[in-house]
């Protein structure tokens, strides 16, 4: 037997009965472009051994004896570790991959990239999906992973990747470049930027809620932006249903941030039906450790606290959500901004939790949001303010912030003080003063009503500052008198279709037959 060794890496060998072997090359020094320099050592054969085991090694003869302690390396997670690239590489080659002209259903694993022609990402985006590339609930494991790190592989799931599309990587990426942003406003650790689209590498629940709503995004300006969206939704569906019946302790906080995409999707739908927001709030009543676990399960309990509110402030109803649930949680006890902001999502929640089930302790909660409104740190202080003035053409005022953390914050209180200022208590004299009072309760809410648009319009990036202006118009658009002001709030309302893909047709019909009501009785 000849046994072929490398000088430059002895673990590896060429093993051949017969023949010459110097002319081998490993593969260690055929990737580095090195000349092999291999020794060829040749091995006596027929030891004449007796063909009996018994024989060969009889239990009488005596062996050798092994002095001192014997010691095995492991090379395997070394060896393992030339075999892993790095996450820079992996997501560096899919943007490359994104950009080919490839057909739709190819797994992005199976294409040689350097021999890609580039091409416009307009023109990817235009294919249509015509079929599904895998069976949710049946993941192959030979699927080839663009991530395989064991860290974050162990900490998302066992299950292996299955490939992506062209279509779908052009949606993984639009979630992560937009839909993310709103769902991350006041998290710091930005989870669902950087953690979900990492965990939906292995788990369909998530890959598939993303991709549901990631295409009703992107189809936001066709004329029919439901087919790809509805696919991926009922998938996800498929997967929730069997996962939701499980004891709670099996429901995970993958399982929660999924339903929380699914219900962003369903806000966008003209009639909202609010099937996935009895969800989210189930999963949290039910488990009720999500509101203060931190990692991805506390930011999801956030969203999903958000959106709550949103239904409370339109439908004018009570909270669905057990507040006790986020008591332990560490933005009671940080001090950077987003745990401020954080903080007045929190004090908009009893707010409207005493508005609509106990208005006697109106006066305490006030007082507890003018104390984070004095108590807010300098960064909450607008960096321009222009007010609003109707010879220059705008009715909103200009308010600028430095981040949008901060004007998440500062909506949600002027919001708190409209919902305030209606639930309080009054007994006046005589129906001149209580004529009066409802004017200035109605001023007031105007002017704050207007400071929210304002901080909306003046603040573009912040893009979910014009879902909260959207609310807020649901609530109290009516209260706009002037038509200058209803003008710009219809402008307002077509800018956030465009850019968010909300339907807002059934809103601005509602609003021009409100405004034509008032207007009659005035």
């Amino acid at each position: 037997m000849h046994i072929s060794i490398c000088l430059h890496n002895q673990r590896e060998a060429d093993l051949r009965q017969d023949g010459d072997v110097s002319s081998q090359v490993c593969q260690h020094c055929l990737s580095a472009g090195a000349q092999c320099d291999r020794t060829t050592i040749r091995f006596r054969s027929g030891l004449a051994l007796p063909k009996s085991p018994n024989a060969a090694f009889p239990d009488q003869k005596d062996w050798p004896r092994i002095h001192g302690k014997v010691r095995f390396h492991d090379e395997t997670p070394k060896i393992v570790s030339q075999y892993v690239g790095s996450l820079e590489a992996d997501f560096c080659w899919i943007d490359q991959v994104e950009k080919s002209p490839l057909p739709e259903n190819q797994p992005i694993a199976q294409v040689h990239t350097p021999e890609l022609p580039q091409t416009r990402l307009e023109d990817a985006e235009n294919n249509s999906l015509s079929q599904l590339p895998y069976d949710p609930l049946d993941v192959s494991p030979s699927s080839v992973s663009f991530y395989s790190t064991t860290s974050h592989r162990s900490r998302a799931s066992s299950k292996p990747f299955q490939p992506y599309t062209v279509r779908e990587s052009i949606l993984i990426r639009n979630f992560v470049e937009n839909m993310a942003l709103w769902a991350d406003i006041t998290d710091p650790h930005r989870h669902f930027e950087i953690d979900v689209p990492i965990r939906a590498f292995h788990e369909p629940v998530l890959r598939n809620a993303i991709f549901a709503f990631s295409s009703r995004h992107l189809n936001r300006q066709t004329a029919n932006d439901s087919t790809d969206a509805l696919q991926y939704h009922n998938l996800c569906v498929q997967i929730l249903i069997p996962a939701l019946s499980d004891p709670e302790e099996h429901i995970t906080e993958d399982i929660l941030a999924a339903v929380a995409i699914l219900r962003q999707h369903e806000e966008m739908d003209g009639e909202d039906n609010q099937f996935h927001l009895t969800g989210t709030t189930h999963i949290l009543n039910t488990v009720s450790t999500f509101g203060s676990s931190g990692g991805l399960g506390e930011a999801a309990a956030w969203l999903c606290l958000r959106q709550d509110i949103y239904v409370s402030l339109t439908t004018q109803q009570p909270l669905r959500t057990n507040l006790e649930n986020f008591h332990d949680s560490d933005i009671f006890h940080r001090e950077d901004d987003f745990a401020w902001s954080s903080r007045m999502v929190f004090l908009l929640a009893k707010v409207l939790q005493t508005a609509f089930l106990d208005s006697s302790t109106v006066s305490l909660i006030n007082e507890e949001v003018e104390e984070w409104f004095r108590s807010k740190p300098e960064s909450f202080e607008p960096v321009r303010i222009v007010p609003s003035d109707l010879e220059v053409g705008y009715r909103f005022p200009i308010i600028w912030m430095l981040l949008p953390v901060h004007v998440i914050g500062l909506q949600y209180y002027h919001i708190a003080k409209i919902v305030l200022a209606l639930s309080e208590s009054s007994q006046p004299s005589s129906t001149y003063e209580s004529l009066r009072h409802s004017r200035i309760i109605e001023k007031n809410v105007r002017h704050h009503l207007l400071t929210i648009l304002g901080l909306a319009q003046s603040n573009p990036r912040a893009e979910n500052t014009l879902f909260t202006a959207r609310h807020s118009l649901v609530a109290w658009g009516w209260m706009l008198r002037y038509s200058s002001d209803q003008t710009a709030a219809e402008s307002l309302l077509r800018d956030m279709h465009s850019r968010t893909g909300w339907n807002m047709d059934s809103l601005v019909q509602t609003l021009r037959e409100q405004w034509q009501d008032e207007a009659g009785l005035n």
